[in-house]
């Protein structure tokens, strides 16, 4: 690989929130007393995450996490400055979400979110974030879809055809719809998605094939994780190029979107190719560069 040296901005969009976990002998049902044992409680978020490995890699970071007013803003602005992430989003009406996992002993689990200012967003508030060129914007699907996102999803297809931009949809793609993809055609885009994504997004059949023929149409690119198959990157433009994981990491690394995407991230700022920038992604999900959780 070439010299490590990044030096491209990334403006990390999306929601940090508080995230606590209980452990329970089994999910609780109704009028089922019993004693949960609690687990650490940690600042979260896809974003959050992001962020938090991109400065572990010495990435220049913009901080596009809004923070609130209230008890769990306070413990995510002082994250955020651990990690010398300065606020710029502030919003002095609300505190910021959480979100509580309950897991049984066999593994089953329930999740609980409260939303918080992390889902407001305004035109006026985007406006004021420092954006060249050369900066590489990322977001996940979370803070895209719904109401509160519509104004992030007109904020994204109208930013310069040559912005390069990172979405990585998730789940939430179907709710977000054909026509937004759409708006994308002909932008710089990159779209990380695994295997059901990939599906959903593109059609049935073979993951790689459909996913050029819908590059091509799109003029966009598409980042492919397919587990044991490994990473293709398919942009209709030449024939897809296979990113293999080395020896040491396991296809379940894969699964690991939000380092994943850090490690691309990382690679693009320092100017490597894209699939110089995948290999690296693959090592940094595979737990190379392991992120150490912020504490509430």
């Amino acid at each position: 690989m070439t010299e490590f040296n990044p030096l491209s901005p990334v403006l990390v969009l999306g929601g940090a929130m508080a995230e606590a976990e209980l452990r329970l002998p089994q999910l609780p049902r109704s009028a089922q007393p019993q004693a949960a044992t609690a687990q650490q409680q940690q600042v979260g978020g896809s974003a959050f995450r992001v962020a938090g490995l991109l400065r572990q890699l010495d990435v220049p970071v913009i901080n596009g996490m809004p923070v609130g007013n209230g008890p769990w803003a306070a413990a995510i602005a002082t994250a955020m400055n651990t990690l010398n992430l300065p606020v710029l989003l502030h919003h002095g009406q609300m505190d910021n979400g959480w979100r509580l996992t309950l897991t049984g002993e066999n593994g089953e689990h329930s999740v609980i979110t409260v939303a918080g200012c992390e889902t407001q967003w305004n035109k006026a508030q985007l406006a004021t974030l420092p954006l060249t060129p050369e900066t590489l914007v990322y977001l996940n699907g979370d803070p895209l879809t719904g109401e509160s996102g519509e104004v992030l999803r007109e904020w994204l297809t109208r930013l310069p055809y040559d912005q390069w931009r990172l979405l990585a949809p998730g789940p939430q793609l179907e709710q977000l719809g054909e026509d937004f993809f759409a708006m994308l055609s002909d932008s710089h885009t990159l779209l990380s998605l695994d295997r059901q994504e990939t599906a959903l997004l593109c059609g049935a059949g073979n993951a790689v094939e459909v996913a050029q023929r819908y590059a091509a149409a799109h003029n966009i690119s598409l980042i492919c994780r397919l587990a044991e198959e490994g990473v293709w990157i398919c942009s209709g433009k030449s024939a897809p190029q296979h990113c293999a994981l080395d020896a040491a990491s396991g296809a379940e690394a894969l699964d690991n979107v939000d380092a994943h995407c850090a490690g691309l991230l990382a690679g693009l700022s320092a100017g490597w190719t894209l699939p110089q920038a995948v290999e690296l992604a693959n090592r940094v999900a595979a737990g190379t560069l392991p992120y150490p959780p912020a504490v509430v």
